[in-house]
């Protein structure tokens, strides 16, 4: 795992060779980096279009070709069912999720980062994977746990039987999962609305490895990115009181119903406190691909197999897509800010059509919520709060972030 120092170093050094070439440029012999956006956004987008599924792992093993299915039927079936996931009841029982594991921590000396990767991952669970018994979440929550403390450099095992284990206790969340997919599928178990069911209905044509991957890249997303983007809102209102007081003046008082049915409309201050948050500190730090075409970038040919990186985080700190780009200002986002993106192309948090991210609504959704809380139920002291740092893991993860939460 790479130092926090030795991270920040190389950020920094990607940073100081896009300003002088342009954003695009070879870090090494095999990787090539696209911080322009358009570039980006143009390469993102080809290589997406026509992606397929890779081949049933039985097929693979027989030497044949599996039938084909494009990555874009999996993401329209998605977006479907999260249009139906967040409606204000659906919105309002993730925000009575949030609260639950958020008490549990009341009056405590609390990890913030770890609290914040608690409340974002199991107020998502039920909406990538419910209907789980006791044990059964607990298997699921444990492969995500060991996942992430290995991403924000928390653990503390190494030798073979440390991988052993942790190999383990993904082997049992896989059979988890493979057991409410076929369960499912046969009718043993009553079919439910998560990100799950619509892979239920594709595994004819998926077959039971593939929609297995399937839903275990969705368990994976959420056991990282949003976890990171909840410890940086905690972080930015620790030290930012004004406009801590600025979201409470907003959200105190506001009907739960109202900030459930329409939370960008219902909250555009927490909106923008939101955005900025994400712009700053979006995670993740670095994309890493490999390219489907060949690609004349200009200054530059990308040949089809070479790798490339690709980071909204770059984009969002070159001071030549934004002024004042290490600043953090929320009222960059009002219409007409000076300081504001010249293109909706330079503030891509969630990465580039047609491949951004499906959760980004019901992301967002949770950081506003997270926000209402900390600004209308709790109270969140945390001292010495300037001299925290941030280091550079997988995503910005603020380092001996630790506080006392408390009722209003």
């Amino acid at each position: 795992m790479t130092s926090p120092h030795h991270a920040t170093d190389f950020l920094h050094d990607l940073r100081l060779r896009s300003a002088a070439e342009g954003g695009i440029f070879w870090v090494d012999d095999d990787q090539l980096a696209i911080f322009e956006p358009n570039a980006a956004r143009r390469v993102s987008s080809e290589n997406w279009r026509g992606l397929v599924m890779p081949d049933r792992l039985v097929d693979m093993v027989r030497r044949r070709r599996s039938t084909q299915v494009r990555w874009t039927r999996v993401r329209t079936a998605w977006l479907t069912q999260l249009h139906k996931l967040t409606t204000g009841e659906h919105n309002a029982t993730m925000i009575a999720r949030m609260e639950q594991i958020i008490d549990a921590r009341l009056g405590a000396d609390v990890d913030l980062v770890m609290l914040a990767q608690d409340v974002a991952v199991q107020s998502m669970l039920p909406v990538a994977l419910s209907g789980l018994t006791p044990r059964e979440a607990a298997r699921v929550s444990q492969d995500l746990n060991q996942k992430l403390v290995r991403l924000i450099d928390r653990h503390s095992g190494h030798g073979p039987w440390h991988r052993l284990h942790f190999a383990a206790v993904q082997v049992r969340a896989g059979l988890v999962v493979r057991r409410v997919l076929r369960e499912r599928a046969s009718g043993r178990r009553p079919r439910e609305l998560d990100l799950a069911d619509p892979i239920v209905d594709l595994m004819p044509e998926l077959g039971m490895d593939r929609a297995l991957d399937v839903v275990t890249a969705v368990l994976t997303a959420i056991g990282g990115p949003p976890g990171a983007a909840a410890a940086s809102v905690l972080y930015e209102l620790a030290r930012n009181p004004e406009w801590a007081r600025r979201l409470t003046a907003e959200l105190r008082g506001m009907d739960l119903a109202e900030l459930c049915a329409a939370p960008t409309k219902a909250a555009p201050v927490t909106h923008r406190f939101v955005k900025e948050v994400l712009r700053m500190w979006s995670p993740p730090l670095v994309l890493v691909r490999r390219s489907l075409f060949s690609f004349d970038l200009g200054t530059t040919r990308l040949e089809k197999g070479r790798g490339y990186l690709l980071s909204p985080h770059m984009i969002h700190r070159d001071h030549r897509f934004w002024q004042q780009a290490d600043t953090f200002d929320p009222d960059r986002f009002l219409p007409g800010a000076p300081h504001g993106p010249a293109d909706r192309g330079y503030y891509v948090p969630f990465g580039w059509a047609p491949k951004k991210c499906v959760g980004a609504d019901i992301g967002t959704i949770q950081l506003i919520a997270l926000c209402y809380l900390m600004c209308t139920r709790y109270r969140l002291i945390v001292p010495d709060v300037e001299t925290i740092t941030v280091a550079y893991r997988f995503a910005p993860v603020p380092q001996q972030f630790r506080g006392h939460l408390s009722l209003r």
